[in-house]
């Protein structure tokens, strides 16, 4: 017998023999025992190239936070707009100006990404190439941020949506 092995382990010194069972052993067998024969130390590994440690982002990613970052910017820019439009413009009913057009527009269309976004997250959890939690990060920042400007500027987004309306309120004139 093997001097420096000792009597009760039946082991085997090769890495073909180690079939590892959870997914976390997978990932440190691949990382430690098939890299045994490379010609890179393993001090070299870790501080030598800072590439080397950094998650890839796949194509499908970063066209999906270049679609977020594009929502967020319509939801900011749509709520000042309309913040703009309705501090500068007549306060009637009938007269919106330029601003306060392109800001509601730009802000609702900036919200109807909330859906989408939610729909693209359900596929992400079925397809390979987008990473699911990436996906969510920027589907939540996105509803966070929408959300937060919609309370924030509420009053002048949603300011021509009771217009003319006549409500039926005790001392109000219906008569027109």
């Amino acid at each position: 017998m093997d001097e420096d092995k000792a009597e009760s382990d039946d082991s085997t010194d090769a890495p073909e023999g180690f079939q590892p069972k959870s997914p976390a052993m997978k990932q440190w067998k691949q990382r430690y025992l098939n890299n045994e024969d490379s010609d890179i130390p393993a001090d070299e590994g870790e501080s030598g190239d800072p590439s080397v440690g950094l998650h890839e982002i796949s194509d499908g990613n970063l066209q999906f936070r270049g679609f977020c970052q594009i929502l967020i910017a319509m939801v900011i820019i749509g709520a000042i707009f309309a913040f703009i439009g309705y501090t500068s413009g007549p306060q009637t009913c009938d007269d919106d100006n330029l601003f306060e057009i392109l800001g509601v527009s730009m802000f609702w269309l900036g919200m109807l990404g909330i859906p989408v976004n939610l729909l693209i997250l359900l596929i992400s959890f079925a397809s390979s190439e987008l990473d699911s939690k990436d996906v969510f990060m920027w589907s939540l920042t996105h509803f966070v941020v929408s959300i937060l400007f919609l309370f924030l500027f509420i009053e002048y987004i949603l300011q021509d949506m009771f217009c003319d309306v006549c409500m039926g309120f005790p001392g109000e004139d219906c008569s027109d």
